[in-house]
């Protein structure tokens, strides 16, 4: 069997590329496969969910902000609206924070796949919009924002699954979507991983429900990867981009709800 610190390097291949490619955060990928692999430890099975999901928006600070900052320096952030909502979804975040610590595991394994499935569904339902409509409004933003945030946190993933469709539903074009999702996702991650740092039990691999060794295993590798999903995500089509991040969101969904 491979060795577990060989695993988290692939996680963090595979998470780092993805969260450049979609703007997911690269949970999508940590989450699942974290579960799996630690569902049999006698320390972390019992609340595995909890663990693979603090430790994947620990990773998730680092593979947001590589790729925030990729966007930002090729100058493709142009959501005038997006301090409004970050701010929403940083509220969200605080609050699901206080929640996880009472939600059994077997919980948070279905509520990832069935979000997954869900999220997969309307994107195949919907076509990529060719016209740009104005940003939502305000009101609208925060109210979205900190369910995204909310739900985001409690399941480890960056916000990204939520976000990129909303905005391209809203007539945000798909690549945009992508970039203002990189942006949201350092405060739903950072505000998710410190608040399950300090509330989880520490082991003497863990902080918290954060496990140490695979956070800097995972992260060490995806800020490379992350870069290059982030530049190919800006050279594919729009809809053949959309259409990838269903099919990728129904393969998560399958695994977590177990068929």
């Amino acid at each position: 069997m491979m060795p577990l610190w060989m695993l988290y390097l692939l996680v963090g291949a595979a998470g780092g590329f993805t969260a450049g490619l979609f703007g997911v955060g690269g949970g999508l990928v940590i989450v699942p496969t974290l579960y799996f692999l630690w569902r049999t430890d006698p320390v972390l099975g019992p609340q595995v969910m909890h663990f693979a999901v603090a430790t994947s928006l620990a990773c998730i600070v680092i593979t947001s902000v590589t790729s925030s900052w990729a966007h930002w320096r090729a100058k493709r952030m142009q959501f005038e609206r997006l301090p409004w909502l970050a701010g929403a979804v940083s509220a969200g975040a605080v609050s699901a924070v206080l929640l996880a610590n009472w939600m059994p595991t077997a919980w948070l394994k279905i509520g990832f796949g069935l979000f997954a499935l869900a999220t997969c569904l309307t994107l195949l339902r919907k076509k990529a919009n060719e016209v740009s409509k104005p940003a939502p409004a305000r009101g609208e933003l925060l109210g979205a924002g900190t369910f995204i945030g909310h739900l985001s946190t409690l399941l480890g993933v960056s916000g990204g699954a939520m976000t990129v469709p909303y905005l391209v539903l809203r007539g945000t074009d798909m690549r945009q979507a992508v970039v203002v999702s990189s942006a949201v996702a350092i405060p739903i991650s950072f505000i998710g991983a410190v608040g399950l740092g300090i509330t989880g039990p520490t082991t003497i691999h863990t902080w918290g429900y954060v496990h140490l060794s695979a956070f800097v295993g995972i992260s060490v590798v995806s800020m490379f990867f992350a870069n290059w999903g982030a530049s190919l995500s800006q050279r594919m089509d729009k809809r053949k981009l959309q259409l990838a991040f269903a099919g990728f969101l129904a393969l998560v969904a399958l695994h977590m709800l177990g068929f």
